[in-house]
This record gives structure tokens, sequence and C-alpha cells, in this order.
């Protein structure tokens, strides 16, 4: 096996060598590869660790210290790089979160894989991937990535087999887990793969050649099998989200609409209204849906996830600065988890509270900031020649915030390097339009 890798690895540092963008494609393909793990000496890593590493490094010994060397004769070191003062607050604040995290060795480990590497990955991503040539490249080969899960979701669904709980098996109620441990894996991983190829379908469908738009669906349609399959119910309502606003932009400018204060304070007034006339019309009906849907015992579990990390980081000053530490859930939850009712978790389940345990309130602040930024640019984006690329990332960036209100949408390595490469993707858009990032 270690053979093997150290093979793999030459070739690949070989082929990241003679075109990065080209190694950058593959570890968009293989972002499941986080799944094989190995140790060197005594430090763990996994292939798209190793791969990552690889780029980066090799990135920086060809350009990046060319590059860095330049910006501080001209004094503008950090300037040009889009989210700059989003990465640098992230990074200082989850290394700090490393020692007071209750296991040091596994929190640095967790770091170098939710943070150093991912943003490696953007920064290498930002600065080489550059025309809509590349682009289309990383799009083909995220849809590569996305039909090794879903091919095996849906083989698991037609046979049962491979899922590693028993209650999931069952023809009635089975959940597809694919390579992973979790159903709800599935949806987090696909989701925003689904709102990326929507968006590359309707953008050039006409242009296309025949053989690379069936691709194209075929990613779609087993991919959007697998989330349906996995019976992730905050994948479903991620993807509804997307999609509404999906269609919300493409036809505010189909119609020369603009959005404005004003109309969102109409659509606001107009949703509270209906929601008080169809709860006192339809009050035992409502009743009748909601109340299961509350009484559903993964929901109970989250709320009480959600209040115990409340409780915590309310219970002094320390714990609502800094929170628990990389990794430093899990101790939580022991002390109030039920063993007949709650499986340990590692996370409380809420994008927000999940950012804020591991790092702390600055460390979600700054989570929050980058968002709103990634949105701040977006509005320039809709205006560019690549406006249907600009709605898909978009989209695919509400998927993981709606979806992240009830789940763990980046502490896992592949998500995390998802994340990222949404936001380089944003990048690259702007640059294809001469759009100059805004950091605020």
């Amino acid at each position: 096996m270690l053979l093997f890798l150290i093979i793999y690895f030459l070739i690949f540092a070989f082929v990241a060598y003679r075109n990065l963008a080209a190694a950058i494609a593959v570890i968009v393909a293989f972002l499941p590869s986080y799944l094989i793990r190995f140790q060197i000496w005594v430090f763990p890593t996994t292939v798209l660790e190793g791969m990552i590493l690889i780029v980066f490094f090799i990135w920086f010994a060809k350009f990046g210290w060319k590059k860095i060397s330049q910006r501080f004769k001209n004094k503008n070191f950090f300037q040009p790089y889009p989210f700059y003062k989003q990465i640098i607050l992230i990074i200082a604040v989850s290394y700090f979160s490393i020692f007071i995290a209750p296991d040091f060795y596994k929190a640095a480990g967790l770091w170098r894989a939710y943070f150093l590497e991912p943003i490696f990955f953007f920064l290498v991503f930002a600065n080489i991937i550059k025309t809509k040539k590349d682009l289309r490249k990383i799009f083909f080969s995220l849809g590569i990535s996305a039909l090794l899960v879903s091919l095996f979701a849906v083989y698991q669904k037609i046979t049962g087999d491979f899922i590693p709980v028993e209650m999931w098996r069952g023809a009635s109620e089975r959940r597809v887990t694919s390579f992973y441990t979790s159903p709800n894996a599935v949806g987090l991983f696909l989701a925003p793969i689904i709102a990326i190829y929507f968006a590359w379908l309707f953008d050039d469908f006409k242009k296309e050649k025949l053989l690379l738009n069936f691709y194209k669906i075929l990613v779609l349609l087993f991919s959007l099998a697998a989330v349906i399959f996995s019976v992730s119910e905050g994948a479903w309502l991620g993807l509804t989200a997307a999609f509404a606003i999906f269609l919300l932009l493409i036809f505010t400018k189909k119609l020369n609409f603009k959005i404005t204060k004003k109309f969102f304070y109409k659509i606001a007034v107009a949703i509270v209204s209906l929601s008080i006339i169809a709860s006192l019309c339809f009050a035992n009906l409502i009743k009748d849906k909601i109340q299961p849907v509350l009484l559903d015992t993964a929901n109970q579990n989250r709320f009480i996830l959600w209040q115990e990390s409340w409780n915590f980081l309310t219970q002094n000053p320390k714990n609502f600065i800094f929170g628990a530490g990389i990794f430093g859930f899990p101790q939580i939850q022991e002390k109030f988890r039920a063993p007949l009712k709650m499986e340990p978790l590692i996370y409380p389940h809420n994008i927000f509270l999940n950012f804020w345990m591991e790092i702390g309130l600055i460390g979600m602040l700054a989570f929050i900031w980058l968002i709103l930024n990634f949105f701040i640019n977006a509005k320039k984006m809709l205006k560019s020649g690549q406006r249907i690329l600009a709605i898909g990332s978009i989209s695919a960036m509400v998927t993981v915030i709606i979806h992240g209100l009830v789940d763990v949408p980046y502490f896992k390595n592949d998500l995390a390097v998802l994340f990222w490469l949404i936001l380089g993707i944003e990048v690259m858009i702007m640059q294809l339009s001469k759009i100059k990032t805004e950091n605020f």
C-alpha cells in the first residue's frame, strides 16, 4: 500500500510540475480521496492532503516566492489576494484554538486538514485557474467526484449492500451513505455540486457538444437521485432554497427587474401576512404536519445540541470568547448525552455554532464576514458576462449555508476544500470578467 502511494504521489508531483491546472483538476476529481488514510512516521494524513501539499509547494517553488518577494518590495503583500483579511483572521484564531483544545495533537491535525490545507488550495486555485477553459476542466472534474459518490449511493439503494448501520438497510426505510458513515454526508457533498452543475448546464447548453451536455445531465441525475435516496432533509431544504435563488436571479434579469429594499420589505410583509392568515385558517392542519417534525428524534437531538452548546458558551466569558477549541465539543457532549437516545457527535450541527465552538467567537464572526464578502462581491458578478455561472456559485453557497443551519457543511476534509473551491470559482469568474474583488 505504501509503495503504491509513493508511486502515485511521484506521478502526481510530475503532473503538478508540468501543469498545475491539471493537478488542481485531479484534486477536485478525487475529493473523496481523504478517506484513504496513511501515516508518515507518527503523523496521520490522507491522499487528499498529500495532493494539496504537493500542489502548494510546487506552486510556491515555481511562482509563489517570486510573487511574495515582489509584493514585499512594493509594500503591498496582501492587497492582491481576495478575502485576505478574513483568511488571516481565520488562520490566526483557528491556530490559537489548537492550544485550548483538550487534545493538542488531534486538534493540530484537524487544523491542518480543515483550515491550512484548504486555504493553501484556494491560494493556488486563485493564482492558477485563469481562463474559462481552465474553469470548464474544474467543473468536469467536480462531476467525476459527484459521480464517484452518487453511483455508489445508487448501488446501495438498489441492493442494500455496504450500508454501515442496520436500521438504514431495510427496503422501506433505506438511506444511502455512499463511501461515508452518514446519509447526511451524501447531501452535504453533492448539493453544492448540483447547484454548480445546474448553472453550467444552463449556461452553455446550446453551444456545448452533445456528449458534454449528456455528461452534465448524467451528473445531475445521479447526484439528485443520491441526495433523494439519502433522505437528507437538510440537503433537500438547501437545494430548494438554491433553486429558488437561481430562478429569482435569472428572472429578475429576464424581466429587467431590480431587487430593491422596498421590494424586500413588501415580500417580508407578504410572507408574514400570509403566515398569519394560514396559521389562523389551517391551524389544525399545520399542527398535524409540523408536530411530527418537531417530535422527530433527530430534530429533538439537534435542539438539545444547540441548547447545550449555548449553555456551555454562556457559562463564562472564557467559553463565550474562545469556544471549546478544535475537537473540543465531543467531551462537552458526553456530559449531557443520554447514550440510549443520542449518538456521540463531533459538532453541534449548526454552521455558526460549529465555528463558534471550534474556533471561538472571533472565528465565527470572521466566517460570517467571509460569507458576507462573498455575497457582496457576487452582486458585481451578476452584471458580468458570466452571469449564469455566477448565479451557480451563489446558489452553491446558499445550499451550504441553509443546509448548515441543521448540519456540518464545513468540518470534513472534502467539504472544507469544496467550500474554498466555491470561493475560488467566484474569484475566477470575477477575474474572467475583469471585475476587481473587494475586501470589506
